[in-house]
């Protein structure tokens, strides 16, 4: 493989079901996240994988293993949610310093999502917000390439956007050569930050359980 992540920071008992139960899940007490990641790097020596890295992790989490006298191999990548209502600044720098890669998931903000993948009624929708489609309209484009523009460019990052129909995946690939967001734009769009994250993780938290929204981000 080019490349294996750890996709939640969470520790769970094999052979789990989804959304697992209470009994399934593992505190990170009993499963240091640094015990997974040396499995991780147990991968790459055995010439498994060429790149290893992360998902969903916050700065802390990552300088937890970054930090650890045993880690010989940092995380490459972060695979994040990121888009212009959460922009994460913070976590942006921290990972520039630290020479990680980040990727965002979720760039157009999942409209097609599952109702029971942290769905509320009348959430906010990026490829409906009227500014967003003001700056699509100016420049003779669809809202998908503004925000796909706007990760790969002002992100900055890489952006991991599904669709299997063929002129969407055409629209999307066409991004970066079809337009340039101009100051105003990016201006506009940096001001829509709102924090607002579509896949909480809250299918981790259970009643009685080790993992709750605040620990799984450390907010």
């Amino acid at each position: 493989l080019d490349l294996y992540l750890m996709h939640w920071p969470v520790a769970l008992a094999h052979g789990h079901g989804f959304p697992p139960s209470k009994d399934e899940l593992i505190s990170l007490d009993d499963c240091p996240l640094s015990e997974t990641w040396a499995e991780m790097e147990k991968a790459v020596d055995d010439g498994l994988v060429r790149s290893i890295g992360v998902s969903n992790f916050s700065a802390k989490k990552l300088n937890g293993i970054i930090t650890d006298p045993n880690t010989k191999i940092p995380p490459a990548v972060n695979q994040v949610e990121c888009h212009p209502y959460l922009q994460l600044p913070e976590l942006h720098s921290f990972c520039a310093d630290n020479n990680i890669h980040i990727t965002a998931y979720s760039p157009l903000g999942s409209p097609e999502r599952p109702d029971d993948v942290s769905k509320v009624e009348d959430e906010p929708l990026l490829l409906e917000d009227a500014d967003i489609n003001e700056i699509a309209k100016k420049h003779n484009v669809a809202p998908a390439q503004v925000l796909l523009q706007w990760g790969i460019t002002c992100g900055p990052h890489s952006a991991l956007c599904k669709s299997s129909i063929k002129p969407r995946m055409e629209q999307n690939l066409a991004s970066l050569d079809a337009f340039t967001l101009d100051e105003e734009d990016k201006a506009k769009l940096k001001g829509k930050d709102i924090n607002r994250r579509y896949l909480t993780g809250e299918f981790w938290v259970t009643p009685g359980g080790p993992y709750t929204l605040e620990n799984i981000w450390d907010v």
